[in-house]
């Protein structure tokens, strides 16, 4: 029996592809767009983008008003996923362990600040909370070294609160993690994200500046990207931790993103959007009333109106792009859930057709782990 070289079955695989591209059913998700549209209508604002994918392509990409490909935004709060798969990466090449108490890394931290882990700091359960507008965050005339000795020294654990204890919401603890990461990882907390995922994916815009310009880059919320950019990444964490030809994370380090890391905890605070029966991950909220037989729909909802998501059980992404202003989301919120729902009715009902194919669709025998 003749083989078939490499190249030759590249090829074929190219063209199976592409043939499926020929019958399968463009998807036009008119229900989601439609909502889309109508919210810039009604908040007037200047633009907003959509994008869906697969692990396998681009689904759908479209624009509104002035946004284009090249149109860059802060993501507030969306950052703190971007964020996540840094310390996944770090925990995944032995670098830091999710489970040892930040003293371990940074010494400054003593008593029952020092028994804080990674883990308890990106899932909002390390003692902190309900400190998003603290002016540490926010300072650039200091570094993200110095902003942590100030926390260390002088800002206590929430009155009430226990390491581990509660859940509360905030930037705190991962500004923590973030020197962490800093210390452990090579330095520059910006300069190594761009260095170890932003280049492999080939991504241009993301960086940690999207608030002005500094070296206290706020973690958990100061983060900014085009619409592609931001894609890139959770088609990686889609397609079990590989994209643009890259391996940035393992199979197994991007299921912890499905870890449900809240439990039975109390919730001291949560915004007002996160509803109840609250489960949060690394970096990401779980969208509430999955069943539990099924994989979680992970979203990192950035306060100016940048909802990224990846559906798990569909093998879906997404991302809902606009800016408005602080209390946009109060509008967004409601219409981003009726979009979800539209996008999995869609996507349910028919063969989704791709408008651009991802090279990863050759390589399904990578390693998984």
């Amino acid at each position: 029996m003749k083989c078939i070289c490499p190249n030759a079955r590249i090829a074929l695989l190219a063209a199976l592809a592409f043939s499926q591209i020929g019958w399968a059913q463009v998807c036009n998700f008119e229900s989601a767009r439609a909502e889309l549209a109508a919210l810039v209508q009604q908040q007037s604002l200047p633009g907003a983008a959509l994008l869906i994918g697969s692990r396998e392509g681009i689904l759908h990409e479209s624009y509104l008003g002035s946004y284009t490909r090249s149109t860059i935004v802060p993501i507030a709060s969306a950052s703190k996923l971007l964020a996540g798969v840094r310390m996944l990466q770090l925990a995944e090449r032995g670098a830091l362990n999710l489970d040892s108490p930040v003293s371990s890394y940074l010494p400054q931290f003593t008593g029952l600040k020092g028994t804080m882990t990674v883990r308890q700091m990106f899932s909002h359960t390390a003692g902190f909370g309900d400190d998003s507008g603290s002016a540490v965050l926010f300072n650039n005339s200091i570094t993200l070294a110095q902003a942590v000795d100030q926390i260390a020294c002088c800002r206590p654990l929430n009155t009430g609160y226990s390491v581990g204890g509660q859940f509360s919401y905030g930037g705190v603890s991962m500004h923590v993690a973030g020197r962490v990461a800093e210390v452990v990882g090579g330095g520059d907390w910006q300069a190594r994200w761009i260095a170890e995922i932003g280049a492999p994916l080939s991504i241009t815009s993301i960086d940690w500046q999207g608030l002005g310009t500094t070296q206290n880059y706020g973690v958990a919320g100061s983060a900014r990207s085009n619409l592609r950019d931001y894609g890139q990444v959770l088609h990686m964490l889609t397609n079990a931790g590989r994209s643009n030809n890259s391996r940035i994370l393992r199979a197994s380090s991007v299921a912890v993103l499905e870890q449900d890391q809240v439990g039975a905890l109390p919730i001291a605070y949560a915004p007002i959007n996160a509803g109840t029966g609250i489960k949060y991950g690394v970096g990401s909220w779980f969208f509430p009333n999955r069943p539990a037989a099924q994989a979680p729909l992970i979203h990192s909802l950035g306060a100016f109106g940048f909802f990224p998501w990846v559906d798990f059980e569909r093998g879906l992404f997404g991302i809902f792009m606009l800016r408005g202003g602080v209390s946009i989301n109060n509008a967004a919120f409601p219409r981003y859930t009726q979009m979800l729902s539209d996008i999995a009715s869609e996507a349910d009902s028919r063969n989704c057709g791709l408008v651009e194919v991802f090279d990863e669709i050759f390589n399904a025998g990578f390693e998984a782990d």
